[in-house]
């Protein structure tokens, strides 16, 4: 029974591991976003609070980013310029400039309260 169990375990670890070494690197959606850098975002959803308004937010890794106004699907260009911890949420929240992808809406993202 005990060389079944070792055996199956070092399989499943071998597979794993070909499967770590197959897979390309890891997108920018799946890193956590850097202060001082700059992305490329799609709106994922949009939400409506009765304190900050209407936005719309995306996620990089494990940071969220809120952009007042922003509707699914628009493209935006951000770049980041802090990150800190939102003290209701818990999450990771981007404070950043945007930039509407052909369009002219600019302005600031919306920071961790």
């Amino acid at each position: 029974m005990f060389r079944f169990l070792s055996a199956t375990i070092t399989v499943l670890a071998l597979a794993l591991s070909a499967l770590t070494l197959s897979t390309p690197a890891l997108s920018a959606a799946a890193q956590d976003a850097e202060v001082g850098k700059d992305y490329e975002i799609t709106i994922e959803t949009e939400e409506d609070n009765q304190y900050v308004g209407a936005y719309g937010q995306v996620r990089i890794g494990a940071t969220v980013v809120n952009v007042p106004n922003a509707k699914v699907a628009e493209k935006y260009h951000i770049k980041i310029t802090a990150i800190s911890q939102n003290q209701y949420s818990g999450n990771m929240q981007a404070s950043c400039e945007f930039e509407l992808i052909d369009g002219d809406r600019k302005g600031m993202c919306l920071p961790a309260p």
